[in-house]
């Protein structure tokens, strides 16, 4: 089966090769794209020196009723979403309440670590960077179980590691809902609280949130796949109570926002939403790791791939590129 879905591309391009006013073909190359694999929608956002220079949808959102798809078109972040959390982390970082090597226990210490030497020393950076030594794409089973995040907390003291702490990248939604709870512990609200708060509400993500609701939106994707070469509609799914890890829902004009700010380094409209250090925290490559099935082209073994906090860094035409992507079931992809 090969996946063909709606999805939400954010760019900034720090040097491009031509100015934005330039880039004639940009339309046609789009839609040309959109064609070849067999993608029934996208919103492309461009960022030129710090600014906002373009957000527009392409295609649709609903193939079967021809309904297009626009900048306020709400989409299921999924993965993306743990760049949020690391922001919303940093957030609390810049406040003097949380400190990125400090062991977590410090913070909540109700949580328990299967074995106990990670258990005394893991701290938010092995989350953000997925290496705790939790086995690689696994404990998502708790979120449709219906368990709320109390009980997913005391339940991943069951969920055994595979490799020893710091050793090797395995990637983890469970570490990014511990993340989420140290970081709403530390704050005295919930995690949907903190960002909402810190972060949607100051960036002016007014069409974003953290709500099953919000796909039920008249203006919300369909997710589609190609199976034997047929399109096809499939649920889009959530992650509502571990949604440190996949719960966010945005739009290309909101997403714009929030790369807006990160690559004017945590300044929006004059706010500073984070310090500069800290997003230099959130950018700084800190595990290395093969390309995970939520990495595509261009990323390769060639170009080289880590996992920083929140995002992942590679290497491109001599440019280092940070990104974050998703696969579940919609492709987002972020690239700064």
């Amino acid at each position: 089966m090969s996946l063909a879905i709606a999805a939400a591309l954010i760019s900034i391009h720090a040097a491009p090769a031509k100015p934005v006013s330039d880039l004639t073909d940009l339309d046609r190359f789009i839609q040309a794209k959109l064609a070849e694999f067999q993608v029934p929608g996208a919103v492309v956002a461009v960022i030129e020196d710090g600014q906002i220079k373009m957000v527009k949808g392409y295609g649709f959102r609903d193939i079967a009723k021809k309904l297009p798809l626009d900048e306020n078109t709400r989409f299921l972040m999924a993965s993306v979403s743990k760049s949020f959390t690391a922001a919303a982390a940093g957030t609390m970082v810049d406040a003097g309440k949380l400190d990125w090597d400090r062991p977590i226990f410090n913070y909540l210490p109700e949580f328990t670590f299967p074995t106990d030497y990670p258990g005394r020393n893991i701290n938010m950076r092995d989350l953000l960077a997925h290496r705790t030594g939790w086995p690689a794409f696994s404990g998502d089973f708790f979120d449709p179980l219906g368990y709320n995040r109390a009980e997913i907390l005391y339940r991943l003291r069951y969920l055994q590691p595979t490799n020893s702490l710091r050793e090797k990248a395995n990637y983890s939604n469970p570490g990014y809902f511990v993340a989420g709870e140290v970081t709403a512990k530390v704050a005295n609200q919930n995690w949907n609280a903190v960002v909402q708060k810190r972060l949607l509400d100051p960036l002016e993500m007014t069409n974003s949130g953290l709500l099953d609701a919000d796909l039920k939106s008249p203006n919300a994707i369909k997710g589609y796949a190609v199976m034997n070469g047929k399109m096809g509609e499939i649920e889009v799914g959530s992650q509502a109570t571990m949604a440190a890890a996949g719960g966010l829902i945005s739009t290309g004009k909101d997403m714009a926002n929030f790369v807006q700010m990160l690559a004017n380094g945590g300044q929006f409209k004059g706010k500073t939403i984070l310090k500069s250090e800290t997003v230099d925290q959130l950018f700084t490559r800190t595990m290395a790791s093969p390309p995970t099935i939520a990495e595509l082209p261009p990323i390769s073994d060639t170009t080289g791939f880590a996992f920083t906090l929140g995002f992942g860094a590679f290497t491109y035409g001599g440019e280092k590129i940070i990104e974050k992507g998703e696969r579940w079931p919609v492709f987002v992809q972020l690239s700064i």
